[in-house]
């Protein structure tokens, strides 16, 4: 790796050039909502708590999500996805004007509901978590309608970024139609795999996935780094992608290219940093920002990896914005000098 390529100088002018790239996000909507509660006994009736309701809070979440990322990151943003002819529905449509997201291409179905999360924090604790959400494929049809909304404005647009869920929008003919549209324009896509859809994303240009969705895929167990060089090198190849980024928690990160595997060590020491609410959308935002705005793959990585470790510590209601990564790049300096690099053939 270039490591001058990395330095915090050059990682500065690459998220200086992310202000008005334009960007068109297809991928699964979802509202997260944190119902609070504040627990005062055990309930007689079951050894569980019994509370008081205190309030709620609605967020965007899943592709929805993403795009208020990329937007609070200054880009220009273009959504496409489906919800659901619901209360829910309506109110992640009536969001996105306050984010600067285009919402045009959002397509309401009236034969499912809005894919729903709901938190139960009992006296500030994460205790449960209720999905509501129709996990099938939509149909042919609907993925046409889907790809109809997103195919014409491929070509005005400075990365395309497909964000999968497995709630259903994403399906392996849309990934298709999109990428095909892409390489016709000659565009950038970036893509985020979730279990079921994750071998159709063949072509991507880059991919960005944690570690256990990228070991489902190739149904190789992770035993030490020769299993972790094995699967990504298995994966450039089954994706034809330029690079593979692979998250991995407390571990940091690691970019497979068709000459390196870099291993990135997690910016600000080990950390949990990829299970909290909204780090996955933030770093797929950065990444694909920094691939639009003409960084490199490497470049990408590090910022990527900035970009969990700053939005683990936001509120869960905010969204990162240039000045928190400038802010924290102070130590990038260090953090470089841990990179390990190898090459695939050696």
């Amino acid at each position: 790796m270039p490591l001058d390529s990395v330095e915090r100088d050059k990682l500065t002018g690459v998220l200086r050039q992310f202000q008005g790239r334009k960007v068109l996000v297809i991928g699964d909507l979802i509202v997260i909502r944190f119902v609070e509660i504040a627990a005062r006994k055990l309930a007689r009736e079951a050894p569980v708590p019994a509370g008081d309701f205190i309030g709620q809070t609605l967020l965007p979440g899943g592709a929805a999500n993403l795009s208020r990322e990329m937007a609070s990151l200054g880009a220009s943003v273009r959504l496409v996805g489906l919800v659901g002819s619901d209360e829910y529905g309506a109110w992640l449509k009536s969001e996105f004007s306050k984010y600067g997201v285009s919402s045009e291409g959002v397509v309401t179905d009236a034969t499912r509901p809005t894919a729903l999360r709901t938190w139960y924090m009992v006296n500030a604790y994460h205790t449960l978590r209720v999905d509501r959400e129709d996990r099938r494929d939509v149909p042919l049809a609907m993925a046409k309608k889907l790809l109809a909304q997103a195919e014409p404005h491929i070509k005005d647009v400075d990365c395309v970024v497909l964000s999968d869920y497995d709630r259903g929008a994403i399906t392996s003919y849309l990934i298709g139609g999109v990428v095909s549209a892409a390489k016709s324009a000659g565009k950038i896509t970036v893509g985020q795999p979730k279990m079921h859809h994750y071998l159709d994303f063949s072509g991507v240009t880059y991919v960005k996935s944690n570690l256990e969705e990228a070991a489902h895929a190739t149904g190789m167990a992770m035993v030490n780094e020769t299993s972790l060089r094995n699967l990504g090198v298995n994966l450039l190849s089954r994706l034809d992608s330029k690079a593979i980024l692979v998250t991995r928690g407390e571990a940091g990160v690691t970019l497979f290219d068709k000459e390196n595997v870099t291993l990135l060590p997690p910016i600000g020491g080990k950390k949990n940093l990829f299970s909290k609410v909204g780090v996955r959308d933030a770093m797929t935002g950065v990444f694909g920002l920094a691939l639009a705005s003409g960084g490199n793959a490497y470049q990408a990585a590090v910022l990527s990896n900035l970009a969990g470790q700053v939005r683990s510590e936001l509120p869960r209601i905010a969204s990162l914005s240039i000045h928190d990564l400038e802010t924290h790049s102070s130590g990038v300096e260090e953090f470089v000098r841990k990179i390990v690099q190898v090459p695939v053939r050696r």
